[in-house]
């Protein structure tokens, strides 16, 4: 063999080498990468832990020291981001809440946690309206695990708040898709039956409560529900009916006693009821007047409005005057035009304002539909 062709071997043997070296020491250090992320990815899903464990103890500034170590080790896990805002909302730091979350939804804006947690901010910062907003989409949005259930506790979430805020269409609005969804037990029925009395729906409301009564005869909750159902539509007769069996079926039931008497008040005060005779209708008429000028001489004075004065006065001397039975069905009229007019005076310019459940303000507010 010449020594040309042995000098190739040998530069090539020693080039093998060298290669070999070469790929070992790459695969040294790929494996020394590996075990690096490892024992990193250990060490964050250590320290995320401690700072759930905080969270639950209520330590939410500890929280987010841990937490914050475990975000340092792995930047982009999504799970300790979102776990961080919680931890930053509930120790009160809404404003570093709502930048982490800002980070979260600008690289994936479906994120339904997320955004129900930047609803959450923001209804502390006072921006409901925009709090709303994220609500919605925390409903629509997509959510690792259990995504049904997720969805339909941020809508009551929602709800709640629409509540608060008195929102009766959009509180309808939200009502009418959860109740296609909502658990079927009792308790959450019921709920839901009272979320509608309280969106402005009785027939609905009545609706949910005659379902749970189908189910449950005797049930008093049922009954109850039906009962306050009958009162907003303003068949008292009705609602009274509902209310006994409310108390028959449940005797120590107060707020079904509660909404009995304001029936039998207005009952026993309304002078529109259907089947009154003349004279009883005037005598009705006589005691609405009577409870009205009651209630407004607490509040006329020297100094009141010569309107809310001379209104007064005029109820006064209509108490006092002396109609025969042929003047009965005129004089019912002119009592309770006066006591109309005379209530709206006094809600005008008397404080406090009247209670709005009352039965006089219940059976005046009837002779204005």
């Amino acid at each position: 063999m010449s020594g040309l062709a042995m000098a190739g071997r040998s530069f090539l043997g020693t080039f093998g080498l060298v290669f070999l070296a070469i790929g070992g020491l790459f695969a040294a250090d790929m494996f020394l990468a590996a075990t690096d992320r490892a024992e990193s990815h250990v060490e964050a899903t250590r320290l995320f832990a401690t700072g759930q464990a905080l969270m639950k103890n209520g330590e939410s500034l500890k929280a987010i020291d841990k937490i914050s170590d475990a975000i340092a080790i792995e930047r982009d896990n999504r799970d300790y981001l979102r776990t961080m805002a919680e931890a930053q909302l509930a120790a009160g730091e809404n404003t570093e809440a709502q930048t982490t979350l800002t980070g979260l939804l600008t690289t994936d804006s479906t994120d339904g946690l997320a955004n129900l947690l930047m609803a959450r901010v923001l209804v502390k910062q006072g921006k409901v309206r925009e709090g709303i907003s994220y609500f919605h989409r925390a409903i629509y949005g997509a959510w690792k695990n259990d995504a049904e259930g997720n969805r339909r506790r941020a809508r009551l979430e929602l709800i709640d708040l629409l509540v608060q805020q008195n929102s009766k269409e959009e509180l309808l609005a939200e009502l009418l898709p959860l109740e296609e969804n909502a658990p079927q037990d009792l308790s959450t029925r019921a709920h839901l039956g009272q979320l509608f009395l309280l969106a402005g729906s009785p027939a609905r409301a009545a609706t949910v409560f005659r379902g749970i009564l189908h189910e449950s005869p005797g049930n008093a909750t049922a009954f109850r529900g039906i009962g306050q159902a009958e009162f907003a539509q303003g068949d008292y007769r009705a609602a009274q009916r509902e209310f006994k069996s409310a108390l028959n079926a449940e005797p120590d039931d107060a707020a079904s006693r509660h909404w009995l008497d304001l029936c039998d008040e207005v009952l026993h005060l309304d002078p529109t009821l259907r089947g009154l005779g003349a004279s009883e209708r005037w005598q009705r008429s006589l005691a609405l007047l009577q409870l009205v000028e009651n209630d407004a001489a607490e509040c006329v004075q020297p100094d009141s409005s010569p309107e809310l004065q001379g209104l007064a006065s005029k109820a006064g001397n209509a108490l006092k005057a002396r109609v025969s039975v042929a003047q009965e069905s005129d004089a019912s009229e002119a009592n309770l035009d006066l006591a109309e007019q005379l209530w709206q005076a006094r809600k005008k310019e008397c404080q406090p304002a009247p209670s709005a459940d009352s039965a006089l303000a219940l059976v005046l507010q009837r002779l204005t539909r």
